[in-house]
């Protein structure tokens, strides 16, 4: 039973509590709620949790760059509440296209300002009355309504100084589209902040998203190149794919896609990029691709769908999420 979580996602609102329903009702233990250019994260946390008993909830991640520490604690504070304390809180920094492009907010200081972030977040939802100055100026804010359970945080890391900072601070990391040579490297960030922070390994959780999906190579592989496309286009995940040997790949698609040629820029992804960044074959074939991952230390896997567009796309998704539910899997 390699994945125990699940990426809580759609079109809909209904769509995400379809969903977590059924995740429920299958045995995985957390789902994950991401937030681009779909329904917001918080009014599906919401809905979800209402429609749920046991699922730990997450966000996967939400973008610290748009909403204030602030805003943040009074928001997990109170799904915690409602959900009686099944709220995770999953940040990151997102990208320059969608923290200036989209919502045209500054991106700066990734780092600094995640570490002063997590900081200010924590002390409101512990109630304190809250005065900073620097990156964020606080003039004594306190939150009134707290929830009586703690809210983790998660933190979205790519490259080194955002993972060490995630093992310094954090109660778990999350990490996307791994491979074997980047997830090792990945935790090995990881272990170093944890040393500098003197924590134990089994103070934080190193969750691994995975795109997944059972069938045909071809048909699949061309559904996730046009999501594959938004990320090596990113420049934070050019870096991470270049450190992990794929340079030529980056460089190929960016050209093609400068030059105009959007649709050869898609369709350029090679197979092999596909293979190493998704997870698709028979259920064998993508266990044994996500265990080998869980045997290099990743604590959860979180199962993304991956399926063939069509006018059946939800009722897909919900059979792949049914095909590896731990309570189907004995």
């Amino acid at each position: 039973m390699p994945f125990t979580g699940v990426a809580v996602a759609g079109v809909r609102i209904q769509d995400h509590i379809d969903v977590a329903k059924e995740a429920e009702r299958l045995g995985y233990t957390s789902g994950w709620v991401t937030e681009v250019q779909g329904p917001d994260a918080i009014s599906v946390l919401a809905a979800v949790a209402g429609a749920t008993t046991t699922l730990r909830l997450a966000t996967g991640i939400v973008s610290t760059f748009v909403r204030s520490p602030y805003l943040s604690a009074m928001t997990f504070s109170s799904l915690s509440e409602y959900s009686g304390g099944r709220i995770a809180a999953g940040f990151g920094t997102s990208t320059p296209v969608i923290v200036e492009g989209w919502h045209g907010l500054p991106f700066e200081r990734p780092v600094a300002s995640t570490r002063t972030y997590v900081e200010l977040f924590r002390r409101f939802v512990a109630g304190e009355r809250v005065k900073s100055e620097g990156l964020y100026r606080v003039r004594g804010a306190s939150l009134r309504a707290l929830s009586p359970y703690p809210v983790p945080v998660f933190l979205a890391g790519l490259n080194d100084r955002m993972l060490e900072l995630a093992g310094e601070i954090a109660d778990g990391v999350i990490l996307n589209f791994p491979t074997p040579g980047y997830a090792s490297r990945a935790m090995a960030a990881i272990f170093r902040g944890l040393a500098k922070a003197n924590r134990e390994r089994a103070s934080i959780e190193i969750v691994a998203n995975f795109r997944t999906g059972i069938g045909e190579f071809a048909p699949l592989a061309s559904t996730l190149r046009n999501e594959l496309i938004v990320y090596l286009l990113s420049p934070v995940y050019q870096q991470v794919f270049r450190a992990d040997g794929w340079g030529d790949e980056v460089e190929r698609t960016t050209a093609a896609w400068a030059s105009g040629d959007r649709s050869g820029a898609v369709s350029g992804i090679s197979d092999a990029f596909v293979d190493a960044h998704g997870v698709l074959g028979t259920i064998g074939e993508c266990d044994a691709k996500v265990q080998r991952f869980l045997d290099l230390g990743i604590d959860t896997a979180v199962l993304f769908p991956v399926v063939v567009e069509g006018p059946d796309t939800r009722l897909r998704q919900l059979d792949l999420v049914r095909a590896f539910g731990p309570a189907n899997r004995g």
